[in-house]
């Protein structure tokens, strides 16, 4: 079974996705993939949040699966286009921070293979013309080292580390979800079940909660995440409007 997921910042008003998926299907010869849309409602060039919602999908997918993302700012630029190689899947995309869940343990080289390259009147859709014709290269079986030289120098995402400082935990939003939720990079595991008091921009949370519903109408609590993190949540409201919190702001949690 072949297996392409599609990260994108296209959006569903243009036909990009549409070109991105009729071009794979047209390379790749039958049994055609199954296409899973991981999402394309990323924030216009917003490579960290592609990141992570790439980063958050993955391992939900079985070994051999190819993963082409694709939010790119840099498109027509000298920038590299990457396959990456960790864990036995595959990933297709800019050299520009947005495979980093593949670069971390993972292996990557440059695409230098011009005959995979579509022929374009432009260069602003290297989406259709070249990182499709890539992932498809991938799924009719070529090896990655086939497709260009190893990469040792990928651009990487400079991300503060999560701090466990004894009795204070400091972290900071990595995501807001459609929902409001604050989603921060502290684990879940460092707060040990005990009880704690969360701060963030100003605000007090003093309730934990094993889910939304746990949580008193119009309180603000402390859940663990389904990604092993803690968000700090609002029942049935979105916290981030309420607060006007966006993603990077600092979370710190004390232990008592």
């Amino acid at each position: 079974m072949k297996i392409l997921t599609l990260l994108t910042d296209f959006g569903s008003t243009d036909y990009y996705v549409g070109a991105v998926k009729g071009t794979v299907l047209r390379l790749v010869p039958p049994p055609y993939p199954t296409l899973v849309d991981l999402g394309h409602d990323v924030a216009p060039g917003d490579v960290d949040g592609g990141a992570f919602l790439l980063a958050a999908a993955v391992p939900s997918f079985p070994t051999g699966t190819v993963h082409l993302a694709v939010v790119d700012p840099g498109v027509g630029s000298a920038r590299r286009i990457l396959v990456a190689e960790k864990a036995g899947s595959y990933f297709v995309g800019p050299d520009n921070g947005l495979l980093e869940v593949a670069l971390e343990g993972g292996r990557a080289v440059a695409v230098e293979r011009q005959d995979l390259f579509l022929p374009s009147p432009g260069s602003t859709f290297h989406g259709r013309d070249r990182f499709a014709p890539v992932a498809a290269a991938l799924l009719r079986g070529a090896p990655p080292e086939d497709l260009g030289p190893p990469v040792a120098d990928p651009v990487r995402l400079e991300r503060p580390a999560p701090q466990h400082l004894g009795r204070l935990l400091v972290g900071r939003v990595i995501h807001i979800d459609r929902y409001g939720n604050l989603v921060s990079d502290l684990p879940t595991a460092w707060l040990a079940g005990g009880p704690a008091i969360a701060r963030i921009a100003g605000h007090e949370v003093r309730h934990l909660a094993a889910c939304y519903a746990d949580l008193p109408a119009g309180e603000p609590g402390l859940i663990p995440g389904s990604l092993g993190t803690l968000e700090v949540s609002l029942r049935g409201a979105s916290l981030a409007e309420h607060w006007q919190i966006g993603r990077g702001e600092e979370l710190r949690v004390e232990l008592r």
